[in-house]
């Protein structure tokens, strides 16, 4: 079924597979057409609102900088703002549709407190709210859904981060799309399965719930399979993160028996710490033994910047091919459009 090209054509009729086929073009047009009016700015700390497709920018951008600059990162996925927030710290409210209430609320707190702000989105309240209020707004293209639009939210802040010389990268975002590129022509949609990876994913997990778990700099997009794997494809999904699951959902794994109904993925690179990979090939043993299948995927690219864009793009690729094998159509997200119509 993942080789009917007519048939996913049918099910997909918004376009999803096209609009991910260009991901690499997508960060090269963000950084062509981007134009930053942020002055010298030196924050104490920096703060990423968001939630669902554009709250995953915060999770990536720490798992990313946590090590790499000197000034702490949070993310907040909720109504309310740390009470810490004040005149240094650097707000970034980012909301694709600019409606999402939680957002719009922090960043009428971050606003009022006078953070430096920074918003993203397409349009909408935020977009209005911000204008004249001293807010530096970065405006994404319309028409995308917000899961994938991640190129028009994540490229936007680590250049502006790089611009105000809080991040300084050893090797540009733009430096990922050749990379991305060569990726895209092993797994796009007319490569056949049996020679491409995430259609072979895809037929691996499908039929049972995935658990993903991230290490280091790629919890985060263990959060981002799990995530598109909910919308995308309309699955149950959990993550997770090495060390600390062997600190807890371990003895889950080796103690139920229902464990067998669920397939744990494992995200993983070359150059993992050798703790890292030990403690991985002992939980295999311990705790995956009931489980019919262990999918590990292993991160390709010159720099973390590459190898966690790289996971990123397989997952999404992954999580369109299985909601192909489970027959839907994977752009609605009606339970959500119907929880936001509730709320009013």
């Amino acid at each position: 079924m993942l080789d009917d090209l007519e048939r996913i054509s049918e099910l997909d009729r918004l376009g999803l597979f096209g609009v991910l086929e260009k991901f690499p073009e997508q960060i090269e047009e963000v950084i062509e057409g981007l134009e930053l009016n942020l002055l010298p700015f030196q924050p104490s700390e920096i703060v990423v609102a968001g939630m669902g497709g554009s709250g995953i920018i915060g999770d990536l951008l720490k798992c990313f900088l946590a090590n790499r600059i000197g000034i702490p990162i949070y993310v907040v996925k909720d109504y309310d703002l740390p009470h810490f927030v004040s005149k240094k710290t650097l707000l970034f409210v980012i909301s694709y549709s600019g409606n999402t209430e939680e957002t719009i609320s922090v960043a009428e707190k971050g606003i009022s407190k006078g953070a430096k702000v920074v918003a993203i989105s397409s349009n909408g309240e935020l977009a209005n709210m911000c204008s004249g209020k001293g807010v530096v707004f970065i405006k994404a293209p319309k028409g995308y859904h917000p899961r994938a639009a991640i190129a028009f939210m994540f490229v936007p802040v680590l250049e502006l981060l790089s611009e105000i010389l809080v991040y300084d990268p050893d090797v540009a975002i733009i430096d990922t799309v050749s990379e991305l590129r060569a990726l895209r022509d092993k797994i796009k949609l007319s490569v056949p399965a049996a020679e491409n990876e995430a259609k072979t994913i895809a037929k691996r997990i499908h039929g049972r719930i995935p658990v993903i778990y991230g290490h280091s700099i790629y919890n985060a997009v263990a959060n981002r399979w799990h995530t598109q794997f909910n919308e995308n494809a309309e699955v149950l999904s959990w993550f997770g993160a090495i060390p600390e699951m062997n600190h807890n959902e371990i003895v889950g794994w080796a103690g139920d028996s229902r464990s067998s109904d669920f397939v744990p993925i494992l995200l993983r690179e070359v150059s993992e710490d050798e703790r890292i990979s030990k403690r991985i090939e002992v939980t295999k043993e311990l705790a995956f033994s009931r489980c019919e299948d262990v999918v590990e995927v292993y991160a390709e690219g010159e720099t973390q910047l590459a190898r966690i864009m790289y996971l990123v793009y397989l997952g999404d690729y992954v999580s369109l091919y299985l909601s192909v094998l489970n027959g839907k159509d994977p752009a609605p997200v009606k339970v959500i459009d119907k929880l936001k119509k509730e709320l009013g």
